[in-house]
């Protein structure tokens, strides 16, 4: 399923990603836990050893740790790489390759793709006796083309490897009480949420009345718009003044009065002019990709990647895999070429 095929006013939704957990480690959970969050989830976990009990408690823990990652700013995978600690607690949503020994083995590790080089491969390692479901074992033996997994991990520094010691692996999921009375139509969505099309935002939401005839119509005109008359129209749109471009920037612009769904929403730019005129590739986006870690650490509710061309599907990947993750969601908005023209063609901002 494309994002476009996701109803708009799901799109638009303050969400909570839930893990389906397949895999748990119930002692690193709770040991992740600080103190009172460890007795509250003691004090509401249910008594009982049968399976839909159990199946309740994990489904608990998984929710009380998830709250734990918010307090204590967990970053995702890619974040937590760029971070260089020997050490770090982190949730994202990754690419796992096949590990058929899942079904023989005691022990396993095996590689996740990513799309950024930390000089040295990222594996995962972890006992086969938490895997918790027939479903969790298959997945992990077939791997990503079976389905991505969101994972909240420990990520460690060995001397050749970087290795996640998992403490719940599962499919995204947002049938969660936290997401309203009927969560049903969700429970398939998960890869797909939190991505933002440029028209969900109020301000932009013109763009869908023009249309466009050819590469050459808005390519023509993105090639020669500078940059700063880009930002400036941005600004205008959100009724926003400027700010001056400094090297330590977190963002190009950064934004209070993005309305989205009806609510006012923090959103952080990364702007792209045409002194490259081609798709974008992570290599324009600083090295190993820093402007958009600096972007996604702004802090805003929504992170906007905008360029004059094209957009790859290697930043775009990238861009999600620092955005989205288990816990409150956030969101991402991808804004390449085409779709700036149609935006400031449909507010007059473009010179005739």
């Amino acid at each position: 399923m494309s994002i476009d095929h996701v109803p708009k006013t799901i799109r638009a939704e303050d969400l909570f990603h839930h893990i389906d957990m397949g895999f748990i480690n119930r002692r690193l959970c709770l040991t992740a836990l600080q103190p009172p969050l460890r007795a509250w989830y003691i004090e509401n976990a249910k008594a009982g050893t049968d399976h839909m009990t159990v199946l309740a408690n994990d489904h608990l823990l998984v929710t009380v740790l998830l709250d734990a990652c918010d307090q204590a700013g967990a970053p995702t995978l890619l974040a937590a790489l760029a971070l260089g600690k020997p050490r770090c607690l982190f949730r994202s949503t990754e690419r796992l390759l096949p590990c058929p020994r899942v079904y023989t083995a005691a022990r396993v590790d095996h590689g996740v793709i990513l799309g950024l080089d930390f000089d040295k491969p990222v594996r995962i390692a972890y006992h086969t006796s938490h895997i918790v479901s027939d479903t969790g074992k298959m997945i992990l033996s077939e791997g990503y083309k079976k389905c991505p997994q969101s994972v909240v991990g420990l990520l460690h520094e060995r001397e050749d490897h970087f290795e996640i010691q998992p403490l719940v692996i599962g499919a995204p999921w947002f049938d969660h009480p936290r997401n309203g009375k009927d969560t049903s139509s969700l429970m398939w969505m998960g890869r797909d949420l939190g991505e933002i099309l440029p028209e969900d935002i109020e301000q932009f939401s013109k763009l869908t009345d023009v249309c466009v005839s050819s590469a050459e119509e808005w390519m023509n005109t993105m090639r020669s718009l500078p940059e700063a008359k880009v930002k400036a129209n941005f600004a205008t749109l959100l009724a926003d003044p400027t700010k001056k471009d400094w090297g330590g920037e977190m963002n190009d612009h950064f934004s209070a009065s993005v309305m989205v769904g009806d609510r006012r929403k923090t959103a952080a730019f990364l702007l792209k002019g045409p002194a490259k005129f081609r798709e974008m590739t992570l290599d324009m986006c600083g090295a190993r990709a820093d402007q958009i870690y600096r972007l996604v650490g702004s802090g805003a509710d929504i992170s906007v990647v905008q360029h004059a061309h094209q957009i790859g599907e290697v930043v775009r990947e990238t861009l999600r895999s620092m955005t989205v993750f288990p816990g409150n969601l956030r969101k991402y908005c991808l804004i390449d070429g085409q779709t700036t023209y149609r935006i400031f063609k449909a507010y007059g901002m473009l010179a005739v």
